[in-house]
């Protein structure tokens, strides 16, 4: 009796762990804001990384500040973070900055998401920007992890306590840093769930190249080398009218269409047709001179084809 009943306590406890860390859909929204002046972020992506620096999801940021992300099947237990990128191109005045407010991940708060989470604030760090004076030149690198590429690190160039630009490496580990001024910089390298580094360089008017880093995993993390899926966002807002944004990634490389169609599945508009590295895309349509009405939105990439609704409301 006693056995079998030791057997059940055991049992029990197994079941409830497994419980704990199972997989649930969740939804994380809030706005993106400047740091220095609380005012509202207009563009970008948010994207939330689990403590491996593995990419969970992603979502574009509207005009009026606000990210919804989701709903994401998410480990409950199990802490992730939430970045707020801005486009590169055109490149914006602020840099990649964890939630709440910091670039280094060690700062970060981490999110443990056992619900569905609104109110979720991002308050971005400026850059200069478009605003850098003088001769300008651009330098580049590789970020490694065991000798393996890793992606989605961000490579900070700053002057003092200011961000004068910034990197993202692709999945091959590459990234460049484009219209810095000539002068010295600190380069920092920060990728989740691996120790920051950190150099100092002399940017030419000739440009610099090989300012490569060798990130060292945290003890029980695995710093990801190919962190993206091929995946296709619901737009936001939707409803809309009469702008959205369509997020989706890539997870190798080749050319990739992004197609609109009515009701009636006709093409309306071909949002991108371009080849694509590894990595998140933001797309914008603007649906100004369509009539209100369902409209579906299709990703086809290396075989991959997924297809989404949206509502137009004017």
């Amino acid at each position: 009796m006693k056995s079998a009943l030791k057997l059940f306590v055991a049992v029990f406890f197994i079941l409830a762990a497994v419980r704990v860390t199972e997989a649930q859909e969740y939804t994380i929204s809030g706005k993106v804001r400047y740091a220095d002046n609380n005012e509202i972020v207009t563009s970008g992506v948010v994207k939330m990384f689990d403590s491996n620096g593995n990419l969970v999801g992603s979502a574009g940021i509207s005009y009026s500040g606000d990210y919804i992300l989701g709903p994401h099947r998410i480990i409950t237990g199990q802490s992730n973070d939430l970045i707020g990128f801005p486009n590169i191109e055109p490149e914006e005045d602020y840099v990649p900055t964890g939630y709440p407010d910091k670039v280094d991940p060690a700062a970060f708060t981490h999110l443990y998401i056992t619900d569905n989470m609104t109110g979720v604030d991002i308050y971005v760090q400026r850059s200069l920007g478009a605003l850098r004076p003088g001769v300008t030149a651009s330098l580049n690198g590789v970020v490694l992890s065991n000798n393996l590429p890793v992606s989605d690190a961000v490579i900070y160039a700053k002057q003092g306590d200011q961000f004068v630009g910034f990197g993202v490496t692709n999945a091959k580990g590459e990234y460049k840093i484009n219209n810095l001024p000539v002068g010295d910089y600190i380069l920092v390298a920060h990728k989740i769930g691996s120790q920051s580094e950190s150099r100092i360089v002399t940017i030419t008017e000739n440009g610099n190249s090989n300012f490569s880093f060798a990130l060292t995993p945290k003890a029980g993390n695995l710093v990801n080398s190919i962190p993206f899926e091929f995946a296709l966002s619901q737009n936001y807002p939707n409803p809309f009218n009469p702008n959205t944004v369509i997020s989706y990634s890539i997870a190798a490389e080749g050319n990739v269409t992004l197609k609109v169609f009515n009701s009636a599945g006709q093409q309306v508009s071909e949002l991108v047709n371009a080849y694509h590295t590894a990595g998140i895309y933001n797309a914008e349509f603007n649906a100004s001179s369509l009539s209100s009405g369902v409209y579906f939105y299709r990703l086809d990439a290396n075989g991959f084809t997924a297809t989404n609704k949206m509502i137009l409301v004017k």
